[in-house]
Parts: C-alpha cells; structure tokens; sequence
C-alpha cells in the first residue's frame, strides 16, 4: 500500500468514526429528554415518576384535594437559565408567586427599557423578579455571586462551592422579607415520612405558604443529581406530590410517589442532609 493510499484510508476511517459518534450523541441527547428511568428506591428497577401531561398525570391533577399552589406557581413559573440556578430559579418562582399579583414587586432598574424621546420618552417598568437580578448586594452576605456561578475558580484560594445548598437558599429568600423554616430529611423513618407528607397538606392547601424541596434527582429515575425545585400538588389517592421541575432542558413536571421523594432529599449535600423549605410573606407583607 502506498503511503497516499494509506492516508486516504486513514481519512475515511477518521470520518466515518466521527459521523458516527455524532449520530450516537444525536440519539442520546434526544432521548435525554423526558426519559424518567428506574428509581433506586424501588424493587426490580421500576420507573415511578409520571409525566403531568400524560392521562395519568393530568387525572392525578384533576382529582388532588391540596392544588391551590399549583395556580400560584404554574402562572409564575420559569425554567432555570442555566444549570446552576436551580435554586434561584426556584426562589424567584416562589418570590413572585407571593407578591405579583398584589402588586408589590418593585421594579427591576438594569431590566426597565427606555424608550426614546421620539417614541415618547421615559422607561418602560419590569415589575416581576427575575433570575437576572434575584443576586445582587442583598444576598452577597449569604453567598458570592461568582462562587455560585462557578466564575472564582481562577482565584487565589478561591472558594469552589457552586449553586446553593437549602440553608443557602433559606438564606437568599430572607434577604428578600420572607420567613423560611428549614427542615432536612435527616431521619429515615416511617414517622418521618409522615410528618412530610402532613407538611405537603397542609402547605400545599393554603394560598400564603410555598415549598421548594431539594432532593437527589436521580435516585428517583430523573435526569438530574442535587436540585432544587417546588412542590405545587398533592395527590393523596397515589400519595405522590407533582413537582415543578425548574430544569426544564431535562425534564417536564412530573409526579412523584411521597415515600421516593423523602428518600431523595435524605442524601447527604456536604455535611447535610438535603431537605424542604417552607416560605411565606412576613406578617408586614401580606
């Protein structure tokens, strides 16, 4: 064989291996989406989480007792803008789901348009919170903005701790007047089990009161690891919540069964358990 000869072969073999692997990934990445596999949780390797939007999924919806956050929440939902932000997300949801209808959200100046004078002149307000602002000077105290956002890792003895962990998060919200209760999935119980699940009534039955749980994704069949997203209903005849998945590039809101999601928030985040948050307005702002 002649060395040309040998360097066309080796030209044709180099691209047929990278049609190939971009078919593969093609078919990975679009399989990604939406798939729920097995959760660890359960025997034989079942799939226990159902889509909303499936038969199941929207029967579920219809006949849950404990849906008055779902209205709230839906109406001010937003996927997460990037893959770190599923708790500010999450807050930002929660935040708006309290105050935007009561028209108390203050207008956020770097998102206003102005408009030029030939066009009238002024600003044009934007009311609402959002993922673009949510961290700024109030919430440094709690946790740099670069260090959630994985921008430090350059620095000198750079902190590298990306996202926020759920007493983080608590943090971030208080900043912004609200009051949080905490609690972390630190007991692996029946009774603790139950004390969630009367949590989940009780919240989830009430306009005031919302709750963001932070779990591991992927012991439940999801295609995500430690996330952070809200719980918007509560089916008692299948005892499994609906939770509106902020990670909206993976997954589609989906149900999932009470006893499986306690399990997934008892996984240790560093040196806690994961767990749930409860938020509501402060007295003053209702």
């Amino acid at each position: 064989m002649t060395p040309e000869r040998a360097r066309v072969l080796r030209l044709v073999f180099v691209c047929a291996l990278l049609v190939l692997t971009g078919s593969v990934h093609a078919r990975e990445s679009k399989a990604l989406y939406g798939v729920f596999g097995p959760s660890s949780f359960s025997p034989q390797g079942k799939t226990v989480l159902v889509g909303w939007n499936t038969e199941e999924g929207k029967s579920r919806l219809a006949s849950s007792a404990y849906k008055t956050d779902f209205f709230q929440l839906a109406h001010n939902f937003q996927p997460q803008a990037n893959p770190l932000y599923c708790g500010v997300a999450s807050s930002v949801i929660v935040l708006n789901a309290l105050r935007l209808s009561r028209n108390v959200v203050p207008s956020q100046k770097s998102l206003e348009v102005v408009v030029p004078e030939n066009l009238g002149g002024g600003r044009r307000p934007y009311p609402a919170y959002s993922q673009l602002t949510l961290l700024g000077e109030r919430t440094e105290a709690v946790k740099h903005r670069d260090v959630i956002e994985l921008k430090n890792t350059g620095a000198e003895g750079g902190e590298i701790d990306p996202g926020l962990t759920l007493a983080q998060l608590k943090g971030i919200l208080e900043a912004y007047d609200t009051c949080v209760d905490l609690h972390y999935a630190d007991a692996d119980s029946e009774a603790a089990v139950a004390a969630f699940r009367e949590h989940l009534k009780s919240v989830l039955a009430d306009s005031v009161r919302f709750l963001l749980v932070n779990f591991n994704g992927s012991t439940l069949g999801a295609s995500t690891h430690g996330h952070i997203s809200p719980v918007a209903a509560y089916d008692q005849k299948t005892d499994s919540v609906l939770l509106l998945d902020v990670a909206g590039y993976f997954n589609p809101w989906y149900w999932a069964p009470v006893a499986h999601l306690y399990g997934a928030m008892h996984t240790l985040d560093g040196d806690h358990y994961r767990g749930y948050l409860i938020v509501q307005d402060r007295p003053a702002l209702h």
